[in-house]
């Protein structure tokens, strides 16, 4: 009897990647791992960990099932399998230890699956690495810091630490968890390797592990209550961290979402687009209110869903084309009908229109700002949110109307099954979600909020998103926006007799030359290059943190030069630091003078 050993393989896959949900489902107590000595390790599944495994969850299969699809790739399947344990050791770690074990995990599991990638280059790949270790030895000093003052890594120790140390670990920790987000300006590694990666694992990046730094940041305020108690507070005499921290999401999405408008490859507008988005959970954070902090957790839900739809889509669309250029894609409509409403659904979702749950987000934070009265950064969320429009539209008219600018485009069909079948679940999520937003904050909101020591939003009923500023129904929104589409799809229906069919998509007419064949006529082609001329949108796109990280580099190198000269007993090195000693001699008796 002989053995279909591609195809069992396969289906280990697959069902591996169902572990997250069958922990989700089974996961009961708390479990201790004696480790060496007095170490050991704690694992349980509290509230705010729940919420992410159950992101971990509904992605990791949908993203399995395309990933299996073709000849068995088992370096590939061994990676995602770890990475899906990392993440998983992450979410359940009760102490200090579990927590850094299961962030190296998903670092270097993700990072070697990146540069399994065909396009990967010796910069993405450094740059993503680099960012992703400062990541973690952040998070290890911050470890440091908490053992060298309680003796433990056990989180119930924090208590023994001093006000000085919890400060220096809440620091520590907070950097290391805004570096996985991506927040300006430590995001340089995001469209790099979102990029470069292959492309069903850019999806895993944007919708699954980026949102570990997310549930750090959230993991932040049950760790240090007293640390944040001034992030709730309003802006009253001066700016607090909370009001700091909030303008950094909204500079964030501001400068993110021009950065998509500009972008002609399809994956850098969507991971510039992922930046932007979770720059609105920043911004929520900040305010630190039940309604602000609920809709961060409702973005981060509805940011999962749309950012798995999308890449999971484009990644078909780039199977079928080989193309993932504006300039190279168009009319896709006839030939990929599912990829069209599926991108379309993701694009409502992503701009934060009704009827879908990204309105429901969003309503939150702008009513989360109201109530804080923050407006001027209510100002600034709103001009980002209405700037992702641009961004959204090219990336619907782009690959799906005008004319095909390829043969590829030309001739492309259908994705496979295995991508097809992700897409109609998401949409049907997304949907679902649109429809009952009540039911979203009773079983998914409020117990985070719970968990975070703040007051749950309540909804009258599943269907009903209710705030002391407002509110709406779902199921009637969904109702009248599902009738004019209807409406709208049976008028054209009926009139399709009477309305003249172009021959050819190239039928067009010119005024004034008539261009050549190579010339791009394609709406999507340099869309954006127009915003330029605006001076602050302008100034934003010219210019990127590039330089600045260069200087620190610099810096590094310099300071890594002086400290190998000293361990090299370097002569002229250690003549430099004894004229630095003494130059700093007379400063130092002034200060001590100054003090007596």
């Amino acid at each position: 009897m002989t053995t279909n050993r591609p195809l069992l393989l396969k289906l280990l896959f697959l069902a591996v990647s169902l572990t997250p949900t069958l922990t989700l489902l089974t996961w009961d107590g708390a479990w201790v791992w004696p480790l060496f000595g007095e170490f050991e390790l704690l694992f349980q599944l509290e509230p705010l960990a729940a919420f992410f495994l159950l992101l971990l969850a509904l992605g990791a299969p949908l993203v399995a099932l395309p990933m299996a699809r073709g000849t068995p790739d088992v370096p590939t399947y061994a990676l995602f399998v770890l990475l899906l344990l990392g993440m998983q050791v992450l979410l359940l770690a009760g102490d200090f230890i579990g927590l850094f074990i299961g962030w190296e995990i998903m670092t270097w599991s993700s990072y070697l699956l990146l540069i399994r990638s065909t396009r990967a280059t010796l910069e993405g790949a450094q740059t993503y690495i680099l960012f992703n270790l400062a990541s973690a030895f952040l998070l290890l000093a911050g470890l440091l810091v908490f053992y060298s003052a309680t003796g433990d890594f056990q989180i119930a120790a924090l208590t023994e630490a001093s006000t000085a140390q919890r400060w220096a670990v809440f620091v520590l920790l907070g950097l290391a968890f805004l570096v996985k987000v991506g927040v300006l300006p430590l995001h340089r590694w995001i469209p790099l390797g979102y990029d470069q990666a292959p492309d069903l694992f850019s999806a895993v990046l944007a919708g699954l592990i980026s949102k570990m730094g997310v549930y750090g940041l959230l993991l932040l305020p049950t760790l240090f209550p007293d640390a944040l108690a001034g992030l709730a507070g309003r802006w009253l005499n001066g700016p607090t961290a909370g009001y700091g921290l909030a303008w950094i999401g909204a500079i964030t999405a501001i400068v993110a979402t021009f950065k998509a408008i500009s972008q002609q490859d399809i994956k850098r507008l969507l991971a510039y687009s992922s930046i932007a988005q979770l720059g609105y959970v920043l911004t929520a954070l900040g305010v630190g209110s039940s309604l602000a902090v609920g809709g961060a957790i409702l973005q981060t839900l509805v940011h999962t869903l749309v950012k798995l739809l999308l890449f999971i889509t484009f990644a078909g669309i780039i199977l079928q084309t080989g193309q993932r250029r504006f300039n190279d894609l168009g009319h896709l409509i006839d030939r990929m009908p599912v990829a069209f409403f599926a991108v379309l659904i993701g694009i409502i979702g992503l701009a934060g229109m009704p009827p879908l749950p990204g309105f429901a987000a969003k309503y939150l934070v702008f009513v989360g700002l109201i109530d804080a009265r923050w407006l001027l950064l209510l100002a600034a969320m709103m001009l980002s949110s209405t700037a992702a429009f641009i961004y959204c539209y090219r990336l619907i008219y782009g690959p799906f109307l005008g004319h095909a600018n390829s043969p590829e485009a030309r001739d492309a069909t259908e994705a496979p099954m295995s991508y097809l079948i992700p897409q109609i679940v998401l949409m049907g999520l997304l949907v679902l979600l649109g429809i009952f937003p009540g039911w979203a904050i009773e079983i998914i909101v409020d117990p985070v909020l719970t968990a975070l020591n703040l007051a749950p939003i309540g909804a009258p009923s599943w269907g009903e998103l209710a705030t002391p500023y407002g509110g709406y129904d779902g199921v009637i929104l969904m109702t009248v926006f599902g009738s004019a589409f209807v409406i709208v799809t049976a008028l054209f229906w009926l009139a399709r007799g009477q309305l003249r069919r172009a021959g050819s998509p190239y039928d067009l007419s010119f005024a004034g030359e008539v261009p050549t064949a190579d010339m791009p006529l394609h709406y999507g082609a340099g869309m954006g290059r127009e915003l330029r001329r605006i001076p602050l949108i302008g100034w934003i796109l010219a210019h990127t943190t590039t330089g600045i990280q260069a200087g620190l580099t610099r810096q590094t190198l310099a300071t890594a030069g002086l400290l190998g000269g000293l361990y090299r007993r370097d002569p002229q090195t250690w003549i430099l630091l004894a004229v630095l000693v003494l130059a700093s001699v007379p400063t130092l008796l002034l200060l001590n003078g100054g003090n007596s």
